[in-house]
């Protein structure tokens, strides 16, 4: 009988103990998403004029599980391959614009981390007057197209209404800088 009862005892231990964890757990609630605008603006410098802005926006929701958010915007430029005679020559295309790609998860704190991966290419031609691109101290072969390319990962950590700069790059051919901004809001 006290084995029984030191059995009965020992069972209602354990169960209490596992109903106890079972309650001190937190319940598994979805996280709520949260809409957002985030605009990622392109500005290009020569020295200190700014002779280019290129904006783009792309709607993130953040916590959501779901694929990335993004945006392809450019063209398919024709590039002629092959050597010599113009029966030898083929034509190939090249993809030429921006890519956006974009993430977010909100945090504790009512910020947003936003993972952002940006790209930009554009093919370049001296303009009229202007000397024959080098780069590293070699002259860029002429006739041939010449793909400026402009990449870049950022973790950013935002809050609503809030505009960063997130990256700065200068073209080692042209001498441009290009200054990203990146501005983060709540949609509501």
């Amino acid at each position: 009988m006290k084995k029984t009862v030191l059995a009965v005892l020992l069972a209602g231990l354990v169960l209490g103990a596992s109903t106890l964890r079972a309650q001190d757990k937190k319940p598994d609630v979805p996280l709520q998403i949260t809409p957002l605008r985030v605009q990622v603006v392109f500005n290009e410098y020569d020295g200190e004029k700014k002779i280019s802005s290129l904006p783009y926006t792309v709607l993130v929701n953040a916590d959501d599980k779901g694929a990335q958010a993004a945006v392809r915007m450019g063209l398919r430029v024709p590039i002629e391959i092959g050597g010599g005679s113009a029966a030898n020559k083929q034509v190939q295309y090249m993809d030429v614009g921006t890519n956006l790609d974009g993430r977010a998860d909100k945090t504790e704190d009512g910020r947003f981390n936003l993972r952002l991966n940006v790209e930009k290419s554009s093919l370049y031609a001296p303009g009229a007057g202007e000397k024959p691109a080098t780069f590293a101290g070699s002259e860029i072969i002429q006739g041939q197209p010449v793909v400026q390319q402009f990449r870049s990962q950022v973790n950013l950590l935002m809050r609503d209404g809030q505009t960063m700069q997130a990256t700065v790059a200068s073209d080692p051919v042209s001498g441009h800088v290009t200054k990203v901004e990146v501005t983060l809001n709540v949609i509501k």
